[in-house]
């Protein structure tokens, strides 16, 4: 378990090697259609970029939770599951953590909408979200039946 933890910040390096442009839009594309949703009219301003009431959101890769998910590659890899069985694994993995993300996203846009400080709405949220992966992961870590 060591290795796969040492290999994590690795495997989070490597994603920021890349912008993931279309990721990053795609994002913030799912996030200003579920603000929709909840009232909130976010105006779109480039392809990562987006403004409400005269705040800017600009989307970095960490507002995509691709460095999550390539963290998570490292502790979750099953060598007995086989190449295939991995890939459709993570890639079921990258829905879920999407879709997750744009709730966070989300929740976080309502609670700054309704007046709590952009710390709060946002910083919190966020750090509770990944702390809800990080136990998640934890439970479905690749070493965790020889524990």
């Amino acid at each position: 378990m060591m290795v796969r933890f040492a290999l994590v910040p690795l495997a989070v390096a490597i994603c920021y090697c890349f912008e993931w442009r279309q990721l990053r839009f795609l994002t913030s594309e799912a996030n200003l259609r579920v603000d929709l949703l909840a009232g909130i009219s976010l105006q779109r301003l480039s392809y990562d970029t987006l403004a409400w009431r005269g705040v800017l959101y600009r989307y970095e890769n960490a507002c995509t939770f691709v460095d999550v998910w390539f963290g998570c590659l490292p502790l979750l890899w099953q060598w007995g599951r086989g190449l295939i069985k991995n890939v459709l694994f993570f890639s079921g993995m990258a829905l879920a953590l999407f879709a997750f993300n744009v709730f966070r996203l989300s929740v976080s846009d309502v609670l700054f909408a309704v007046g709590l400080p952009w710390d709060l709405a946002h910083n919190v949220i966020s750090g509770f979200a990944y702390f809800l992966v990080w136990v998640w992961v934890w439970r479905h870590r690749a070493d965790s039946a020889a524990i």
